[in-house]
């Protein structure tokens, strides 16, 4: 039977777009900012840059809370066509429960709730997240479902829906630098799951390095992911979703207060 070794890393969250199923001790509080960039679209000049400032304190050993300021910025400019440029300021809020702790059980499962909302969108996911050490290595998955509502330029709202699967490898170089791998598989519908109909179904995939460095002053996790040419369905053009970005790159600075 394998053994299961925790890295040495002392944070175990070397991911960017993949949660573990930990949370912070009772008491505990983290400073995170965020700065994300996504560009490339099939057809057209797209850059959206995403600024998130977050909160994070455990409530007790197994519940944690986090609130975020967010400003999204986006311009689109598709061939032929004039360029669209948007600007908004948002909130976002998260809570996760440990439902199994990851070092005391086989598999750590915890469950996420994730409502956010701007002045043109409301959304709310829940998240089952299962976090598995195994030969030194932190194999995390997350299963995200997820309801959204957009205001179009008639001020109507429309909803839409998805599925996404975040799969997370990571392995501690030293006590310092840990690098990690993530898959992440997303399911957009035009109707919300609630409703059971599951229209214009399209799958996407992207994939791609992280690195994090820990140390005494925080911790900086630096990724990038790019769609692979493995879409299907509605809107996906030459294997590629076209109205979703290429490139992510993300840099996240977090610091214990």
């Amino acid at each position: 039977m394998a053994a299961a070794i925790t890295p040495a890393a002392a944070d175990d969250d070397p991911f960017l777009g993949t949660d573990p199923a930990s949370v912070l001790a009772a008491g505990d509080a983290l400073a995170q900012q965020w700065l994300d960039w996504n560009t490339g679209q099939t057809g057209a000049s797209f850059n959206a840059f995403e600024s998130q400032a977050e909160f994070d304190y455990g409530v007790t050993d197994r519940l944690q809370l986090a609130l975020t300021l967010v400003y999204d910025w986006r311009r689109a400019h598709p061939n032929g066509q004039p360029a669209d440029t948007d600007s908004l300021p948002g909130l976002a809020a998260e809570a996760i429960y440990i439902v199994t702790p990851t070092d005391a059980s086989p598999v750590g499962i915890a469950l996420a709730l994730d409502p956010a909302f701007n002045g043109r969108s409301r959304g709310v996911a829940f998240r089952l997240l299962l976090q598995k050490y195994l030969w030194g290595f932190e194999n995390v998955l997350n299963i995200n479902f997820e309801d959204d509502w957009d205001k179009d330029e008639t001020s109507n709202w429309t909803a839409s829906s998805g599925i996404t699967f975040n799969y997370g490898l990571a392995y501690a170089l030293d006590r310092n630098w840990t690098a990690a791998l993530e898959l992440g598989n997303e399911f957009a519908f035009d109707a919300l799951l609630s409703d059971g109909r599951f229209h214009d179904l399209t799958s996407t995939f992207f994939l791609g390095p992280t690195i994090q460095y820990d140390c005494d002053a925080g911790v900086v996790t630096l990724g990038m992911q790019a769609q692979l040419p493995w879409s299907s369905g509605a809107n996906a053009v030459g294997g590629y979703k076209a109205d979703a970005e290429r490139f992510r790159i993300g840099l996240r600075l977090t610091r214990a207060i």
